[in-house]
């Protein structure tokens, strides 16, 4: 019977019916690997550092008429340039997973078809081994993610005729022998508006506004209106009357941008810090290879909680020749930091997986093995 060659690597769940109680698993890579060999591939995670950043934009914009501000309506606080700020509200850190191109590995089956047993694997939809003979758990899908949220600000406009028409009065003496005579013709001309001029009417417009709701409000109106009615009526015109005043007064916006970065770290970790963008008070978020505006950077620090071991399981992963079992990781902690200008601002510690130890159980230990989905380490295995 020819023999299939099962490769496996977004399989939520496997069920293999005939699997040889004892197994010998391969780096990809490292070892041998004959094509003609039965086996599924499988991969440990490795941990990513996601950083999300939040950025308060604060959009100034000056109305048309706001140097007449003070002349027509007493109203001093108003924008008298337009300007962008930009500020971060908040940081935050947080791990992603996906599998490790660097950590795969070949499941090959040893022994005799007199030793085989039923045995039930399972994967993540990513191709990360979670356990054998344990509840199948969905792997999260962290995506990175950059959005920029569109930002845009304009002043009302309103009905206001930029041409009026003057009347002008011109008066002709016409002389006959010694009576003088008087004729006056009258000539229309019309004339652009100065800004002052279109201010005025605005001004006069608001204050009648004013006016109207005043007597709406105290019962002047010489019609008795319903509730509703006088209260979409003062709507209405206080929506009207505000539009106006941001002529005078401007305009002002808040707005949110966020921005998501990811890094993997490497197994050396180096380097240990990381430029992730730039930050500048007037344009906000920037590329790093920029030379205005503050650094944020991402710095990484073992924690050096392994240090014990590592060596001790290093030797044993090189020296020992016999089949090998599930390989699965040890995490290393570190502590993440994230820096502005040189200053931290977050920091916490997570798990990194590529920075911890890779080891391996004996191949029977098979049966009621379980791993975390996230960082590849043991959660539950029965060793005999």
């Amino acid at each position: 019977m020819k023999k299939q060659f099962i490769f496996l690597l977004l399989t939520g769940f496997i069920s293999a019916g005939s699997v040889f109680a004892q197994i010998d698993v391969q780096k990809v890579g490292r070892d041998l690997i004959e094509p003609s060999q039965d086996g599924f591939f499988y991969s440990l995670p490795r941990t990513g550092i996601r950083v999300d950043i939040e950025v308060k934009k604060t959009q100034r914009i000056k109305g048309p008429y706001s140097e007449f501000a003070d002349k027509y309506l007493g109203l001093s606080q108003v924008v008298n340039l337009n300007s962008i700020e930009y500020e971060i509200s908040t940081v935050k850190l947080s791990i992603v997973n996906s599998p490790d191109p660097e950590e795969y590995y070949f499941v090959k089956s040893t022994g005799s078809k007199k030793d085989r047993q039923s045995l039930e694997l399972s994967l993540s939809e990513k191709g990360s081994l979670i356990g054998v003979e344990g509840k199948n758990r969905k792997f999260s899908d962290d995506t990175d993610s950059k959005t920029i949220a569109a930002s845009r600000l304009s002043v009302p406009e309103v009905s206001n005729p930029t041409m009026f028409e003057r009347v002008d009065t011109v008066i002709r003496r016409i002389s006959v022998d010694t009576t003088t005579i008087e004729q006056k013709v009258f000539k229309k001309i019309s004339s652009a508006k100065t800004p002052e001029q279109k201010a005025k009417e605005a001004a006069d417009f608001i204050l009648k506004l004013d006016e109207s709701m005043f007597n709406l409000i105290n019962g002047y109106q010489e019609v008795s209106y319903e509730k509703g009615t006088m209260e979409y009526m003062y709507a209405q015109m206080e929506k009207l009357k505000n539009d106006y005043l941001q002529l005078f007064k401007g305009v002002t916006g808040v707005y949110k941008e966020n921005f998501s970065f990811t890094y993997f770290p490497t197994k050396e970790n180096d380097p240990s810090t990381i430029t992730l963008c730039r930050f500048s008070l007037s344009k906000g978020i920037m590329d790093k290879s920029l030379n205005a505006g503050d650094q944020i950077q991402l710095e990484i620090q073992s924690l050096e909680r392994l240090k014990g071991i590592r060596n001790f399981i290093t030797q044993r992963n090189q020296t020992d020749s016999k089949a090998k079992g599930i390989y699965y990781c040890i995490p290393e902690e570190a502590l993440i930091s994230i820096k502005i200008g040189g200053q931290v601002k977050i920091e916490s510690q997570f798990p990194i997986n590529q920075m911890g130890i890779v080891t391996f159980l004996p191949s029977t230990s098979t049966d009621n093995l379980e791993l975390y989905n996230n960082t590849g380490g043991l959660k539950h295995v029965k060793v005999w």
